[in-house]
């Protein structure tokens, strides 16, 4: 009896989300969220439809529990909406759909909105590369956090370093990989992450210019791979851990430090965010979706409280 009500609620729980999809502009709108989470914005660039429709489609799409807005601060973006024991209504609507002609014909929009906001970070740290350390000490305090990453981190054959930046970290990795690999979207931080190696005359490293969502690394080539608060700069950082993913030997290990979320806005512009940090069950399931057993989930402990900025998670996952 018990799974005979089960099944008649989520076969109401899909025809109520049927119901609800049953139109144009929020079929596309349910396509353009399996691609991740967007602004009202950005959406009504995509769909070439008004705000006012647009925020309308969106209030009967999460109405039917088939989408889900995300407010932090003044901060706020759409997104599917997660699974519940009764299934997830938009995974069940989008795959009983897929095979309507038409349904991504947003990509390319998509695609415009997404290298935006890859423009916008690639701008803010071409301004602020010479800076940068001085700027995320500031608002973050100081690098407390790279201790116990590098614990977590360990040694190996192969690191890659994604987002390398000015190669602080990178500097430290020299000493116990037999290859480390420093990987930036920005020139002028790899410009900065080279001097800080001859400086410091730290063991060679390889400086690869390249987006984290096209990684320039052959599939399973690297051991090891690290981001070092880099997710929140990126624009879609579930698609970037699948490439993170690709790029991985199997069995290789992933370790992430980034800051948790928060609500200051400010923060978010000196920074240079895309994102205004992250849930911590949220990069875990990415993780998994990505092809990750996750194995580690926890704050890390700073020494003083009083420190500026938002605490500062750390994840370790092994590829599947």
């Amino acid at each position: 009896m018990d799974e005979l009500r089960t099944h008649e609620r989520t076969q109401d729980a899909v025809l109520r989300a049927l119901k609800a999809a049953a139109d144009g502009i929020r079929l596309r709108i349910l396509r353009v969220l399996a691609e991740g989470p967007f602004h009202v914005a950005e959406l009504t660039e995509i769909l070439g439809a008004g705000q006012s429709s647009v925020s309308r489609h969106l209030r009967i799409l999460a109405d039917a529990e088939l989408v889900q807005v995300r407010r932090v601060g003044t901060w706020s973006w759409y997104s599917l909406r997660e699974g519940t024991d009764e299934g997830a209504p938009a995974a069940r609507v989008l795959s009983i759909l897929s095979a309507l002609p038409g349904l991504n014909g947003d990509a390319d929009a998509v695609d415009r909105v997404l290298a935006k906001r890859r423009h916008a970070t690639s701008e803010f740290f071409r301004r602020t590369a010479p800076v940068w350390d001085t700027v995320r000490e500031r608002h973050l305090g100081p690098a407390e956090h790279l201790e116990p990453l590098l614990d977590a981190i360990g040694r190996g054959r192969v690191v890659a370093d994604l987002g390398t930046g000015t190669g602080v970290l990178l500097a430290r990795l020299a000493s116990t990989f037999d290859q480390v690999i420093g990987i930036d979207a920005s020139p002028e931080m790899l410009e900065e992450a080279r001097r800080r190696l001859e400086d410091t005359g730290a063991e060679p490293a390889e400086l690869r210019l390249g987006r984290l969502e096209h990684l320039p690394l052959a599939d399973g080539e690297a051991d090891v791979m690290v981001a070092n608060l880099v997710l929140h700069h990126v624009a879609d950082p579930a698609g970037v851990l699948r490439e993170i993913r690709r790029g991985l030997a199997s069995r290789g290990r992933l370790v992430i430090a980034d800051l948790e979320e928060y609500a200051d806005d400010s923060l978010r512009a000196a920074l240079g965010a895309q994102w205004p940090g992250f849930r911590p069950a949220d990069v875990t399931t990415w993780l998994r979706a990505a092809g990750f057993t996750p194995r580690r989930s926890e704050r890390i402990t700073r020494s003083n409280g009083a420190e500026p900025g938002p605490a500062i998670h750390l994840w370790e996952a092994i590829a599947r």
